[in-house]
């Protein structure tokens, strides 16, 4: 009698719990068939770089005129670009705790407060004739955020000039008030699929996005909800299976969509559970699965200790001298630290990359540097090699996919994949990527196999949990309509035949 009552009590939880929880579970299902074909918009796209490719080649001024900051100023951030026919330079660093940032004109030194709209549309003009459209841009408004513009990283550059480009993508372009930058693109097309997918799949709604912790907190729980219902119903589909009497096989005691959703449940449950539970841990819960303390450590001692402002000065000015003899337009120069040293990486809007050292001379990434990164990241006895296909742990669709690749392989396996060019960090795969990796890549994305087995199995697979889902919230609908009145739970008695 006991069991009885707490399995009647199961399977009230699990019908309440999928009355509650029912219905977004069938959006996950259904957006993330969109999401297969139609990502999240990016500024870059594949190997493309829109914001690189929209940038004017840097014409430096005669002499630069850099900002007065103390020279025991830590930066870690340096970028020299065009901005409206003028040369400027994008700054960022620290002064003890405290973090500064600042756009100047590379002329007189002057900080740029804001990036008027007058501003906006003459980046957008660049936009527009650096990718050989035809058309006029137009303004639209200033924008804090809207769902293009949700995550976090965006925070640092807002607010944003939203700007038509009336071209054949009805492409809108998102301008940075305090940097300038292009920092976003959607295309019409792109923003009709989001809305479709990435959108309600990651619960990307500004009002609820705005708050990371919350938004965290909702993604952790709902999703451990889904694995809750998941294995309820699993428990309940399994014991509901009864033998008919005539023929001696398994049977449902039900009829009508409580069958097909026993039945759909029954064959699809696990990967309903599977793409829950790999839900839950893309958003890597409570610290689980993030990198692990030592290898950022090791990255760190790659870096060496912070570029003060003493250091990146007199390289800039060298980067200055270099651009103004350069042959070959380069769209962008960024600074980054490796070694302990400044480095630049000049940039040309084909994409094509070059490293200078601090006194603006050629410094590639040659076999010396790559020994010398080697020893520090994995020990002079690791592995280094050149990478032009993928691996399993770097390949197209994970979060850094560009080849070729250098990769050095440690310690423990842990390997460090390093942009070719330059020598700076992409990606690490150490215990915690790995287990990121198969908990979350795999098991959400199928990315084990190529496409376009891929999005075949991945299909067959949506197909099938939407199924189960869909076929639960019609049965949700109907026990609300009926007042929440609990279902009869067949007795254990077999099926009539």
């Amino acid at each position: 009698m006991i069991k009885a009552r707490l399995i009647r009590y199961l399977f009230a939880i699990h019908r309440w719990t999928g009355v509650t929880l029912g219905l977004l579970m069938l959006l996950w299902c259904l957006s993330g068939v969109v999401m297969i074909w139609n990502p999240y918009p990016s500024i870059t796209l594949g190997d493309r770089d829109y914001r690189t490719e929209g940038l004017a080649p840097v014409v430096a001024p005669d002499a630069i005129a850099l900002p007065a900051i103390p020279d025991s100023a830590e930066v870690s951030t340096a970028r020299i670009e065009m901005l409206s026919g003028r040369a400027v330079m994008a700054l960022a660093w620290s002064e003890g705790e405290e973090s500064k940032r600042g756009l100047y004109d590379l002329t007189t030194a002057t900080p740029i407060e804001t990036i008027s709209e007058a501003d906006a549309l003459g980046i957008a003009r660049t936009y527009i004739e650096r990718h050989k459209l035809k058309s006029e841009p137009a303004y639209i408004q200033a924008i804090e955020r809207d769902e293009f513009m949700v995550a976090g990283y965006f925070n640092s550059r807002r607010p944003f000039h939203q700007i038509a480009l009336h071209d054949p993508e009805d492409t809108i372009l998102y301008i940075s008030s305090k940097t300038g930058e292009v920092s976003q693109r959607t295309t019409g097309s792109q923003r009709v699929w989001t809305w479709l997918g990435a959108i309600p799949h990651w619960l990307f709604f500004t009002e609820l996005r705005r708050n990371t912790p919350v938004w965290t907190q909702v993604i952790i729980w709902t999703s451990l909800a889904g694995c809750f219902l998941t294995i309820t119903g699993l428990f309940a589909g399994i014991r509901q299976l009864r033998r008919r009497k005539s023929t001696g096989k398994l049977a449902s005691p039900y009829r009508g969509a409580k069958f097909w959703h026993h039945m759909t449940g029954l064959v699809f449950g696990i990967l309903v559970l599977t793409f829950s539970f790999s839900g839950f841990t893309s958003m890597q819960p409570w610290g689980w699965l993030e990198g692990d303390k030592s290898s950022g450590e090791v990255a760190e001692a790659y870096s060496g200790p912070p570029l003060t402002w003493a250091n990146v000065k007199p390289a800039l000015e060298a980067q200055a001298t270099a651009l103004r003899t350069v042959s070959r337009e380069r769209s962008l120069v960024s600074l980054i630290g490796l070694e302990g040293r400044p480095w630049f990486i000049w940039q040309s809007a084909d994409g094509s990359r070059r490293r200078l050292d601090a006194l603006g001379q050629p410094a590639p990434f040659d076999d010396a540097a790559r020994q010398r990164a080697t020893n520090v990241l994995a020990g002079p006895a690791a592995r280094f090699d050149t990478m032009t296909a993928p691996d399993e742990y770097y390949y197209p669709g994970a979060s850094s996919s560009d080849l070729p690749a250098a990769r050095i392989i440690g310690n423990k396996d842990t390997r460090f994949y390093l942009d070719p060019d330059t020598g700076a960090i992409r990606f690490i795969a150490d215990d915690g990527a790995k287990g990121f990796r198969v908990l979350h890549m795999a098991l959400h994305t199928f990315d084990f196999v190529g496409s376009p087995i891929r999005e075949i199995l991945l299909v067959l697979a949506m197909l099938g949990v939407t199924a189960v889902c869909a076929f639960g919230v019609w049965l949700g609908a109907r026990k609300l309509a009926r007042g929440g009145k609990l279902d009869n739970i067949p007795n254990d008695e077999p099926p009539v035949a």
